[in-house]
C-alpha cells in the first residue's frame, strides 16, 4: 500500500511538473517606460513587465519585450484591458536608442488605428457589416461618404424603375407651348431639380438619370411628331408646286392660241 501510494505521488509529481513545463513563468517587475532600448533586457530574449500606474499608455497593463541580437530589433507589445483592450506596439532598429512612437495594431472593441496605409488583400469577399464609411470624412450620412472625387471605370446603379411608360399608348405628352411656359417661368424643366435644389440637397443618380430619360423619350415623341407634320407639309408643297405648274402650263397654251 505504501508502495502504491509513493508511486502515485510520484507520477502525479512529474505530470504536474510536465504541466508547468508547458508554460514560460516570470519575475513579477514594473516596466520603467524611460529606460531606453535594450537596457532591461538580454540579446535573444522575451521578458514580461506589469505596468502599475508607471506612466505608460494607460494607467495600468501588461507589457511583452522581446530582444533579437545584439545591438539589433527590439520591440515591445503593450496590452490594456483600461482603453477598450487595445494592443499598442513600439520599437527601436539596430543602432536606435530611442524608442518609436506607441502604434495601435488592434483594439477589439472598437475603433482599429493606424498611422499607415490601409492594405486589404486576400481572395473571396471583403465586406464591412454595419454602420456608415467615410473616406475624408470622419461622419459619413450614408452608407459610403466621400468627401472628394471618385474615379471608376464603370458605375452601375441598381433601380426599381424606369421611363418607358412615356411610350404607353394613353401617356399625356406634355405640349411644348405648356413647357415653353413652364421654362420661361422657373428655369428649369418639369420634375427636374433646380440648380439650387442640387446644390443644397445633392442629386440622387438613379432618379435623375431616369427622369433625364424621361425628357428624352418625351422630346423623340415630340421630334417624331414634328418629323410627321413636315412631311405632310411637304406633301403639301409639292401637290400645290404641281397644280401650280400645270396651271401656268394652261394658261401659257391659251395664250399663243390667242395670238
Amino acid at each position: 500500500m505504501k508502495l502504491k501510494l509513493t508511486l502515485f505521488l510520484n507520477f502525479a509529481f512529474s505530470s504536474l511538473l510536465f504541466a508547468q513545463q508547458e508554460q514560460l513563468t516570470f519575475t513579477h517587475q514594473n516596466i520603467n517606460f524611460s529606460a531606453a532600448p535594450r537596457t532591461t533586457i538580454n540579446p535573444m530574449s522575451i521578458k514580461m513587465w506589469d505596468n502599475y500606474q508607471n506612466g505608460g499608455p494607460t494607467e495600468y497593463g501588461t507589457v511583452m519585450e522581446f530582444y533579437g541580437l545584439g545591438a539589433h530589433q527590439t520591440g515591445q507589445f503593450y496590452f490594456a484591458g483600461w482603453d477598450n483592450s487595445k494592443i499598442r506596439y513600439r520599437e527601436a532598429f539596430y543602432a536606435q536608442n530611442t524608442w518609436s512612437d506607441w502604434m495601435t495594431l488592434l483594439d477589439s472593441k472598437n475603433n482599429v488605428e493606424s498611422t499607415g496605409r490601409l492594405m486589404i488583400t486576400g481572395q473571396g469577399n471583403h465586406y464591412i457589416n454595419g454602420g456608415n464609411v467615410g473616406i475624408g470624412t470622419t461622419n459619413p450620412s450614408d452608407m459610403l461618404t466621400v468627401a472628394g472625387k471618385i474615379g471608376a471605370r464603370e458605375i452601375k446603379v441598381s433601380t426599381n424603375a424606369g421611363a418607358d411608360f412615356v411610350f404607353e399608348p394613353d401617356y399625356r405628352l406634355p405640349a411644348l407651348a405648356a413647357l415653353e411656359k413652364f421654362v420661361k417661368t422657373n428655369k428649369h424643366l418639369p420634375e427636374i431639380p433646380t440648380a439650387k435644389e442640387m446644390v443644397e440637397n445633392g442629386v440622387n443618380l438613379g432618379e435623375l438619370n431616369i427622369k433625364l430619360l424621361q425628357k428624352v423619350e418625351e422630346l423623340t415623341l415630340h421630334l417624331i411628331e414634328k418629323d410627321k407634320q413636315l412631311n405632310n407639309q411637304n406633301t403639301k408643297v409639292n401637290d400645290l408646286e404641281s397644280r401650280l405648274a400645270r396651271q401656268e402650263k394652261m394658261l401659257s397654251e391659251m395664250l399663243k392660241k390667242m395670238k
